[in-house]
């Protein structure tokens, strides 16, 4: 087994279940916190949505972050 393929397994499924994770919290945060406001401000369902937008958005941003330190990682840098 060479160096660079050490751990591969692991680190694929780390990887994974990382942007699995990061994903859905973003995501249902984002669609909680619209809720609690829309109940606050009684303004159904708009805040929701924004922040289920919200949450997606920054849940995609949150993947891209980390895809990029794992790609710079197997670059060496």
């Amino acid at each position: 087994m060479s160096e660079k393929n050490k751990g591969g397994p692991l680190r694929a499924f780390g990887l994974a279940s990382t942007i699995g994770v990061e994903i859905a919290t973003t995501t249902v945060a984002g669609f909680m916190g619209g809720r609690w406001l829309d109940s606050k401000l009684h303004t159904d369902p708009w805040l929701m949505l924004a922040g289920l937008l919200l949450g997606m958005g920054t849940g995609i941003w949150g993947v891209y972050q980390t895809l990029e330190t794992f790609r710079k990682k197997d670059e060496g840098e």
